[in-house]
């Protein structure tokens, strides 16, 4: 007996180190590619990046609610950071919380809905523009909307993603959102409000936004 209970606790003792070795493997099979996307990227875990732009997108719609020469371009940057966030919103991280939360696929489908009619909101927005009548009334619409919406996401989503996924998996998708950021549509697009529509719309539809970004800046210039 006096032996068994030696073998025991030193299979016991040994558990912790033996996982130490498995995850120090783990860490070390890791794909290099991501590993250096991540670092590349800032290492910024989604939520982090996520939440700032929340900050960002609530101080945007004030800025261009500000009569003057600057309300255009306020607004044109408000339009462009909503539609390359919502854009990595529904191309990465609400297919991960569909994935690995438990009500995952309710929550995902309340957050789409959510953001088609906030599409809808800004599509009206964008075709009046800050110099149209009923600026002021759509953009506040628009505000509400997204206001609430972003609260669910931080409430709901983004506490019980950390709660559910690794760190080093928040910061492979906090890279992830980084870099379709780079590419995604500049303005909003009815049909593209999913995974699969937003996977597919930043090669084709980025590049036309970002034309006709750059031909207007020139034009006005």
């Amino acid at each position: 007996m006096g032996t068994l209970t030696k073998l025991t606790a030193q299979g016991a003792a040994a558990r912790p180190l033996l996982a130490g070795k498995t995850a120090a493997r783990a860490a070390t099979t890791a794909p290099g590619w991501s590993l250096r996307v991540t670092r590349a990227l800032g290492g910024e875990d989604v939520v982090d990046v996520l939440t700032r732009q929340h900050r960002q997108i609530k101080l945007g719609f004030l800025r261009a609610a500000l009569p003057g020469p600057w309300r255009r371009r306020n607004f044109e940057r408000l339009m462009r950071l909503l539609a390359v966030h919502e854009a990595a919103e529904e191309a990465h991280v609400h297919p991960a919380a569909r994935r690995a939360l438990r009500h995952g696929r309710e929550l995902a489908a309340r957050r789409r809905t959510e953001e088609k009619e906030a599409k809808r909101l800004l599509i009206g927005l964008w075709h009046t523009g800050p110099g149209g009548a009923g600026y002021l009334r759509r953009l506040n619409e628009a505000r509400r909307a997204i206001t609430r919406h972003a609260a669910r996401e931080e409430r709901e989503e983004f506490r019980a993603l950390r709660r559910a996924v690794s760190a080093a998996r928040l910061r492979m998708l906090g890279a992830e959102v980084k870099l379709t950021q780079v590419y995604a549509p500049t303005r909003p697009h009815r049909w593209v409000n999913n995974e699969a529509t937003n996977k597919l719309a930043a090669p084709l539809l980025g590049p036309v936004d970002r034309a006709r970004d750059a031909m207007r800046h020139r034009a006005a210039s």
